[in-house]
């Protein structure tokens, strides 16, 4: 049985109340589930959940002052944007999800003496998703066309590979997100996990981190090993040149595929610059270059609810989709440029001051860091801050680790806090 051991005070909770707690993960990552099932289905559920958070935030009546005022000086051009936008329904539609983001903030201050509530079901959560990915290997070895394959136009698609190798999803469904998701539980066990099963769950989340092969999860990550060891950082760099050598000499056709991705991926984003994310940043630097401060309104650009709605801005700024233009996406699967087209720079930079509030204090915990930075570079390259599968993973976890951490440095017998199985 899963229990918790603290010397810090944590309220006593029923198992009703734990549920409570609980039940928007359980509707967003049902909704995950479903999404190349029933897309409807996968939407209601997210949709509920956001709407559980919303009610919970409104009878739970205590939030961050800095949360709130933050908010409060977002609100106007939140509004603006959606009566500024093109189609009404589409800002409206695109304007409840800038509010995902913010709900879990919020969502995440009401919970925030419950983390050991939440830490078990990140570890439960994480082997499940384990588990599930070897059942996956298993039915791709054997060629079974498989529940969460996607579609694309309608029509029944493959599981992504690279180099000839099954990306990880779990339960969850999609690589990216797996990949992010057992980055963050890594960090948050090793940070408060203590049971005698510590190695097996870190282990678990490290094998799922890599069973997902997301280059730019496994940047974010290298990146930050590569600053706390950055004192031992030829060693680092060593050990990653003998893996490179090791699987090179072990894989050689896999290492071959690998290499081959990485040179057209190289060539696509960088060099050349065809693709339709770093077609997105052109149009948002000539947005910036233009001044535009107010943006051109919520539903205009990068959303779902401006393909959905057929938004003329794409057309006005020569958007060009490349090589994805025949699948039909519903977004750009960018996020950053998605703000700043349609709320303008003043907008959008009350956004992210807002989705920020938690870090304005003197002392920040280097695992609220580590979160941030994870979240905000997967941003760069996904649509994932408007995703509920990755705010229950990151923002919703931000108060509560703030309060334990505080907890902690009130304690004079903090190094006995531990989460255990027994």
């Amino acid at each position: 049985m899963l229990k918790v051991e603290s010397s810090t005070t944590h309220p006593r909770t029923s198992p009703l109340k734990s549920f409570g707690i609980l039940f928007p993960f359980f509707l967003t990552y049902l909704g995950a589930i479903f999404i190349n099932v029933n897309h409807s289905v996968s939407t209601i559920l997210k949709l509920s959940s956001f709407a559980y958070m919303s009610i919970y935030v409104i009878t739970c009546r205590k939030t961050d002052r800095n949360l709130l005022i933050l908010l409060l000086l977002f609100l106007p051009f939140w509004i603006y944007g959606i009566f500024h936008s093109f189609h009404i329904k589409a800002g409206i539609e695109d304007g409840i999800r800038y509010m995902f983001s913010v709900a879990a903030l919020f969502y995440g201050y009401c919970i925030r003496k419950h983390l050991p509530l939440v830490i078990k079901f990140i570890a439960i959560f994480v082997v499940l998703n384990f588990l599930v990915q070897l059942v996956n290997y298993y039915n791709w070895i054997r060629g079974v066309d498989q529940w969460y394959y996607y579609r694309i136009n309608n029509v029944r698609y493959y599981a992504r590979t690279m180099g000839g190798i099954l990306r990880g999803t779990g339960l969850v469904t999609e690589f990216a997100f797996y990949a992010f998701m057992n980055a963050v539980s890594f960090f948050i066990l090793y940070a408060f996990y203590r049971g005698k099963y510590r190695k097996i769950v870190l282990g678990t989340s490290v094998l799922g981190f890599l069973s997902a092969l997301s280059y730019k999860t496994m940047v974010s990550v290298l990146v930050i090993i590569m600053y706390f060891f950055r004192r031992h950082l030829l060693k680092v760099l060593t050990g990653l040149v003998l893996i490179a050598i090791i699987l090179t000499f072990y894989f050689p056709e896999q290492t071959k595929k690998f290499v081959q991705d990485m040179e057209y991926r190289l060539q696509a984003y960088i060099i050349e610059g065809k693709t339709a994310r770093t077609e997105s940043y052109r149009v948002m630097f000539d947005e910036i270059k233009h001044l535009n401060f107010f943006g051109r309104g919520i539903g205009a650009f990068g959303g779902p609810a401006s393909t959905k709605y057929h938004s003329p801005y794409y057309q006005e700024s020569g958007f060009n989709w490349y090589e994805m233009a025949w699948a039909n996406l519903s977004t750009t699967d960018t996020y950053l440029p998605h703000p700043i087209v349609e709320l303008g720079i003043i907008g959008s930079f009350f956004y992210f001051l807002l989705l920020t509030a938690p870090i304005f204090r003197r002392k920040v915990p280097v695992l609220i860091i580590i979160i941030y930075f994870l979240l905000f570079f997967d941003m760069l390259f996904t649509f994932s801050l408007n995703n509920l599968e990755y705010m229950m993973y990151s923002l919703v976890l931000i108060y509560p680790i703030l309060y334990q951490y505080n907890q902690l440095k009130s304690s004079a017998n903090s190094h006995e806090n531990r989460i255990s199985f027994s």
